[in-house]
């Protein structure tokens, strides 16, 4: 099949699996990580995905097993849109089991002690700048969530800040801190955007890489030695809401979570400590 053919006809399958996953309400991110991923597949056997077999797909994720550069995350992100596209899309009679994951890496999140969060936007001067990474670890936001915050987002009748969540998934309601909303008050009065945070142009948001770059610059202003994201922020305020005594059902709606299970993780962070863990060592009659 002829470059352009193969250009043709990928572009009408991979437009039929972004119609679908849209009709779903699958986030614009989501679509593009899948659409990607077709992309690379394409490529690899140069010819249209729609043409492949089982088992040229199961050729390529031991192409992609076998590479050294790649993570555990991103082969499985792969293989949910292969899932996605042949058996969703295309319709094809496959056992989903022929296209398995690889076994994830049970991985603990790093968080941030409170003093560390503290540390965190203390050397910063920039108002915007200070109430972003504040506002992203007091409603435990992730980045998309908070680049998209707008100023009518906060409610200072009901202390609530509205979020929306991407891939049209509704939105939740999370607490709105006094401390929070007392900064926000001289901010707000020279605020001319409709964006909470808005980028270079007013009319436009903050965009997550700048988010991501802001929060990194923070991290080396206050030497905290740690790579910092806005992702990390979100799971210390889940760890410190555990520490502090808040109940899980209220911590999952805080965070959003479809799952309870999924904010349970967070007891393996913390411990309660008015009563420090007991220590085996220290049980023993001494040396």
């Amino acid at each position: 099949m002829r470059p352009h053919h193969v250009a043709e006809c990928f572009m009408s399958g991979i437009q039929r699996m972004i119609d679908e996953m849209k009709r779903r309400g699958y986030a614009t991110k989501t679509i593009q990580e899948y659409s990607g991923s077709l992309r690379r597949l394409a490529t690899y056997f140069g010819c249209c995905p729609s043409q492949l077999t089982l088992e040229q797909l199961r050729e390529y994720q031991v192409h992609l097993a076998r590479r050294k550069d790649i993570s555990t995350s991103y082969y499985n992100s792969t293989v949910t849109a292969l899932r996605f596209m042949y058996l969703r899309t295309l319709g094809r009679d496959w056992s989903i089991e022929r296209l398995p994951y690889a076994r994830r890496e049970h991985r603990l999140p790093v968080v941030l002690s409170r003093q560390e969060v503290f540390a965190l936007w203390r050397p910063l001067h920039q108002m915007k700048r200070r109430l972003l990474l504040m506002t992203a670890y007091s409603a435990a936001l992730r980045t998309s969530e908070l680049v998209h915050l707008r100023v009518e987002d906060l409610d200072t009748q009901q202390m609530q800040i509205r979020v929306r969540q991407d891939g049209d998934k509704g939105e939740r309601l999370v607490p709105y801190s006094p401390t929070l909303k007392r900064l926000m008050g001289p901010y707000l009065a020279e605020h001319d955007s409709p964006w909470l945070f808005p980028g270079e142009s007013q009319g436009c948001p903050l965009t997550t890489w700048a988010a991501r770059n802001i929060c990194v610059h923070a991290a080396h202003l206050a030497r905290l030695g740690k790579s910092v994201t806005i992702t990390m922020l979100r799971h210390s305020a889940a760890t410190h809401l555990v520490e502090l005594g808040v109940d899980f059902r209220t911590i999952q709606m805080v965070l959003g979570h479809g799952r309870l299970g999924t904010t349970m993780r967070y007891t393996l962070l913390t411990h309660d400590r008015r009563h420090p863990p007991v220590q085996p060592l220290d049980l023993l009659p001494p040396a």
